[in-house]
């Protein structure tokens, strides 16, 4: 017989193991999950998902390798997670592995947040006759924080499957700027006492994740590739917070389907070098009659203008992700000048912001050159992906009209991890403090 003190004991024990579990390098966010094993009283086996090879799940690591050639049967089992009940051929599923071994209890410290599972665990280990009970709230909290990366994955994983391919076919053709006003209509009151720079900082921190694709270390969970949309959604936020009456006008005065300094299509590199050279900015008057007389090949949705750019800047045949990032990370230093010196002179935004997003296009293009996607399908993914990112309400919240705190609860989790415990209360001094360390008495 295990005392209630024990239980909590062994509860924790399984959290602890599972602070060690090993993701298996597939760009994929999985699960921190621990199992601990007692059988008369006695502790018999713990494990961690990936203990005995990547992929391998906590409970299969215990009971299948572990405890392989052990009696097992009347055991209790706590588990951080709520055991699965899909694995692909011929792996089993856990819930089969601890019915198949006959234990009498399982403890589980969370429900799994994957739809296709919640529930289903708990349903089919109580059908085989084994008690099932959750961790105390204090340690479900704690479990839950652990995998708070894997909850949000599936949260946005329901949130997309909500999205009916009946939405995909009415809005991917919807035009850019459609998305435009439905992004600011959602995120108006949301962002309404942000002002321009806290925007535009939240956009550099989503064009940085591409880097990954530049250096290669990706992160668990993370796909570089749908950093685009989002900078993309971003890029709009901005423009609306801005007040730009029409980002499609916007760019046609700069991009009207020829490039902005040498006017080719496709640009001539050389031209444009020595165009650059010779002129401070764009030649706005040809460029505005450029727009008059292609003016029945202006692009209307996403996908148009990301042809449009492949068209005029088109993707080399051995072109790396490197460059084109540097030049992007170049135009939102000047982006970022722009919004500095707004108030003043409010038109260079608009210039920069075209570059901004002329380099997003460009950057998209390298992916699907990447994917071997063929140039006339150039944008399909993209639009989708937009779809699926901003379906006229917000992922996090639900609403049409975004309610969600300023800073979500999954960013605080995730931030928090990366810095050491109780730093931040030493690393900052007082108002007081600052004031009396940096003050000069000097005239």
């Amino acid at each position: 017989m295990v005392a209630d003190t024990d239980h909590i004991g062994y509860m924790k024990m399984a959290i602890e193991e599972a602070r060690n579990s090993v993701s298996e390098p597939d760009g994929r966010t999985h699960p921190m999950v621990g199992v601990v094993v007692v059988r008369d009283g006695k502790e018999i086996a713990t494990a961690h998902r990936g203990k005995t090879a990547p992929g391998n799940h906590a409970e299969f690591c215990a009971l299948e390798r572990d405890l392989a050639d052990q009696l097992v049967a009347g055991a209790t089992v706590y588990t951080t997670l709520e055991p699965c009940t899909t694995r692909n051929h011929p792996k089993l599923p856990c819930a089969e592995h601890l019915v198949g071994r006959k234990v009498a209890k399982v403890f589980v410290g969370m429900l799994d947040p994957n739809p296709d599972i919640t529930g289903k665990g708990v349903i089919e280990l109580r059908k085989a006759g084994i008690a099932v009970e959750l961790f105390p709230e204090n340690l479900m909290s704690e479990v839950e924080d652990l995998n708070r990366h894997f909850a949000r994955f599936h949260r946005h994983q329901s949130a997309q499957r909500a999205i009916d391919s009946g939405f995909l076919d009415a809005n991917r053709g919807r035009p850019l700027e459609g998305w435009y006003k439905s992004i600011n209509t959602v995120y108006w009151n949301h962002n309404f006492y942000r002002d321009a720079m806290d925007i535009f900082t939240h956009l550099v921190e989503v064009v940085g994740g591409l880097s990954q694709l530049v250096s290669h270390k990706g992160k668990s969970g993370l796909q570089p590739e749908s950093f685009v949309p989002k900078a993309l959604g971003w890029w709009m936020t901005l423009c609306g917070k801005v007040g730009v009456s029409s980002v499609t006008s916007m760019l046609w005065a700069k991009f009207p389907y020829v490039c902005a300094y040498c006017h080719k299509n496709p640009h001539d590199e050389a031209e444009c070098l020595e165009k650059k050279t010779t002129r401070e900015g764009p030649d706005w008057e040809t460029l505005k009659q450029f727009g008059v007389n292609n003016l029945s090949r202006r692009p209307a949705r996403i996908s148009d203008w990301q042809k449009m750019f492949s068209d005029v800047y088109p993707v080399q045949q051995v072109e790396e992700y490197g460059p084109t990032f540097a030049r992007l990370m170049e135009e939102l230093g000047e982006l970022a000048e722009a919004l500095r010196v707004f108030p003043a002179e409010p038109g260079y935004f608009l210039s920069e912001a075209a570059d901004v997003f002329a380099w997003l296009m460009h950057f998209q293009n390298i992916v699907d050159h990447r994917s071997k996607i063929r140039k006339q399908d150039r944008g399909q993914v993209l639009e989708k992906a937009f779809c699926l990112a901003y379906p006229d309400r917000c992922l996090y919240c639900g609403g049409s009209a975004c309610k969600c705190p300023p800073i979500v609860d999954a960013t605080i989790g995730r931030i928090a991890n990366e810095i050491p415990e109780k730093w931040s209360h030493d690393a900052f001094m007082t108002a007081d403090r600052a004031r009396s360390t940096f003050h000069s008495s000097a005239g």
